[in-house]
């Protein structure tokens, strides 16, 4: 997998990766991770990094619920 692009974000890691004929955009916070797969064959490099920066603010506030959910129900050691 190579990364091949990044999008600024004042919060979040968001990268593009390339891989086996497939964009994967990937958005990281802290702990958490979610990825989006879009064929090359289908979309651009500029499509798939104006995505991006259109999902950034949905996928920041699924990572806020998802934090709530894990300081709500912590592993057990």
């Amino acid at each position: 997998m190579r990364e091949i692009a990044h999008i600024p974000h004042p919060l979040m890691r968001i990268t593009v990766h390339s891989y086996n004929g497939q964009y994967r955009l990937r958005f990281e916070l802290d702990r958490f991770e979610q990825s989006f797969k879009y064929a090359e064959a289908d979309h651009t490099l500029a499509e798939v990094e104006a995505l991006g920066a259109t999902l950034a603010e949905g996928v920041l506030m699924r990572f806020v619920d998802m934090r709530t959910q894990y300081l709500e129900h912590p592993p057990s050691t």
